[in-house]
């Protein structure tokens, strides 16, 4: 079953540029998961979709605002490297590769 991973950050710019490098490592290990590029704004509306939220490193100290908005439905994790760039995206791909467990039986995500 696929999965959802949101990368997100304040308006979805750098996301959207973080979430196609991020693509591009899924293809090239053959992972099932999906990314969906959002903003903050955008990120309760879609948490019932979402296997994994992906914080961007600058919105750090905004991580609680990102749970809030999540309502405890989704993990989040605040990448530990700064930028868009290939350490970025190594990050981010740790955490996807971290996240063994597959959704419950009747979850729907992705």
């Amino acid at each position: 079953m696929t999965r959802t991973v949101a990368v997100v950050c304040g308006s979805g710019v750098s996301s959207t540029f973080l979430a196609r490098g991020l693509r591009g490592a899924i293809a090239d290990r053959s992972l099932d998961w999906a990314v969906e590029p959002l903003s903050v704004d955008d990120l309760a509306d879609r948490a019932d979709a979402l296997d994994l939220v992906i914080v961007g490193h600058h919105l750090a100290a905004d991580a609680d605002a990102v749970s809030a908005a999540l309502g405890g439905r989704v993990p989040a994790v605040v990448l530990d490297a700064p930028g868009t760039g290939p350490d970025a995206v190594t990050a981010a791909l740790a955490h996807l590769t971290s996240t063994t467990s597959a959704p419950s039986e009747g979850e729907h995500h992705g």
